[in-house]
């Protein structure tokens, strides 16, 4: 019965609810067309202001984002514009602190260069004033020591006035043969050298000679001047300079160089592998030199070279042991009476310097200058032992040079019998004695003959020496020469004198 009267419940709710809905469908589907048409308008035109304030919205959106990346672009190139510029500051920067740095470095390398020159012209200067002061001694001793030698201080410059004739030489105060209308200057410093050509002195000739840190200049004289008078001139403007003429030197002073005919044999040759320098005439081809090797050099051109002096020079110096022979050719004129000129020695020097020849033969003789001088220290002072004939010019005669600066070995000549040569230098700068009477040697056409002279008794001296010392480095020379010094064979009075030097060396 209950449940009757539910599903009678249910069945009238339904119904009534069936019932409540009918007047709304009814109204519907008597709405007019025209309302509907207005409705469906409202719709469309509410899409529409939809859709325009999304298409708004969306534009608003683009332009924000645009802007955003106008902004972000523009940030973007204002810093590049800025790393630009720092950049630019920066290098400009690097450039200038570059070309300060360049600009002190100049200044330094300008400043070094002003030192260097200021110490190189002051020990230029002092090095000149030594060598005055070294002359000046000198001078003293030979005075000094050819005190009662006899009155004539020409000695051997009046058998020196005839060479190199055909140049037309002057003279020296002592009557030494010079080339005229020249000077020689050793180390001139640049205003000097502006000075002396705006006083009318030309430069004819520089010559660097780097061996010997030395540069050397052969001034003209003025015009109508005389070299004598253009010396004292020059060394008044510079009176810490080193000058001199361009003298003469000669071979045959007195009687030296004569061959006194032809001998039966060839001299017994002592074997040896000897390097020895020689400053002389040129050197021949000559059976004596058979198996040694010339290494040759010419200093002064000009004229026929003679190579007579030179060729006997050599084979001396072979037969005493020299397998290698370093040849500088100075001389030129005549076999008789053949000259050089005190730059072409100075050339020679410095070649010998160059090469490292430990024993350089020097068998000529001549005046004094100050220049050659001056190099021959430095060159003995570097390590080089020079050995030189002390001249032919008679026991009267001034010390004839090279052989008389300071430090060279000076060999005079002796017979067989030990006499000193009659016509040899003697004076306090004699070192040694040697053969040099009669000496077998090599002559024109392959011949041996007899040379007389102080010239063919250096080669003696120089090949002992050259057999002790074989290197320059040290003190190995001095060494030799004092140990040679204290081995000679003592001549005349005791110990060492101006006839006869220490005694005899390769007797």
């Amino acid at each position: 019965m209950a449940h009757r009267r539910l599903a009678a419940g249910v069945w009238l709710g339904g119904v009534v609810a069936l019932t409540s809905c009918l007047p709304s469908f009814a109204r519907d589907g008597a709405r007019d067309p025209g309302d509907k048409a207005s409705e469906s308008a409202a719709r469309a035109e509410d899409r529409a202001s939809k859709d325009a304030s999304k298409l708004a919205e969306d534009r608003a959106k683009m332009d924000a984002r645009m802007a955003e990346e106008r902004t972000k672009l523009d940030s973007r190139a204002a810093e590049g514009v800025a790393k630009l510029e720092a950049d630019r500051v920066k290098e400009e920067t690097k450039l200038r602190e570059e070309a300060a740095k360049i600009a002190e470095d100049l200044a330094e390398e300008q400043a070094k260069i002003a030192e260097d020159a200021a110490e190189e012209q002051a020990k230029a200067a002092e090095d000149a004033a030594k060598d005055q002061e070294d002359a000046a001694e000198d001078a003293a001793k030979e005075a000094s020591s050819n005190s009662g030698k006899g009155s004539d201080d020409q000695g051997s410059s009046s058998a020196m006035r005839s060479i190199a004739s055909e140049e037309n030489p002057e003279f020296d105060a002592k009557g030494f043969p010079a080339r005229r209308g020249e000077i020689v200057g050793l180390d001139m410093s640049p205003a000097t050298r502006d000075t002396l050509v705006a006083r009318g002195f030309r430069i004819v000739q520089e010559t660097r000679l780097p061996a010997l840190d030395a540069k050397l200049t052969r001034l003209g004289v003025p015009r109508g001047m005389p070299a004598n008078e253009a010396l004292t001139l020059v060394r008044t403007l510079d009176s810490k300079g080193s000058y001199d003429l361009a003298h003469y030197y000669g071979l045959n002073v007195g009687v030296a160089g004569v061959a006194d005919g032809s001998l039966p044999a060839r001299p017994k040759s002592i074997k040896g592998s000897l390097r020895i320098g020689m400053i002389d005439t040129g050197v021949s081809t000559h059976p004596m030199l058979k198996g040694t090797t010339l290494e040759t050099r010419a200093f002064l051109s000009g004229g026929p070279s003679p190579t007579l002096h030179g060729t006997a020079i050599a084979s001396l110096l072979a037969s005493n042991g020299a397998s290698r022979i370093v040849s500088a050719s100075v001389f030129r004129g005549t076999a008789g009476e053949p000259f050089t000129s005190a730059d072409a020695l100075m050339q020679a020097l410095e070649w010998m310097v160059e090469r490292d020849v430990s024993v350089i033969n020097i068998s000529l003789a001549g005046p004094r200058n100050t220049i050659l001088d001056a190099l021959i220290r430095r060159s003995i002072k570097a390590g080089h032992a020079i050995v030189a004939a002390a001249g032919n010019g008679g026991p009267a005669a001034p010390p004839a040079y090279p052989a008389a600066v300071p430090g060279v070995v000076a060999v005079t000549a002796v017979d067989r019998q030990t006499h000193v040569y009659r016509y040899a230098n003697q004076g306090a700068y004699i070192s040694f004695s040697a053969y040099g009477v009669g000496v077998p040697a090599a002559a024109p056409g392959g011949k041996v003959s007899g040379f007389t002279g102080t010239s063919f008794a250096t080669p003696f001296v120089a090949a002992v020496l050259a057999r002790c010392a074989t290197s320059i480095k040290g003190d190995a020379l001095t060494a030799c020469i004092k140990g040679m010094e204290r081995t000679a064979r003592d001549l005349g009075p005791a110990g060492k004198d101006e006839v006869y030097g220490y005694g005899l060396i390769g007797g």
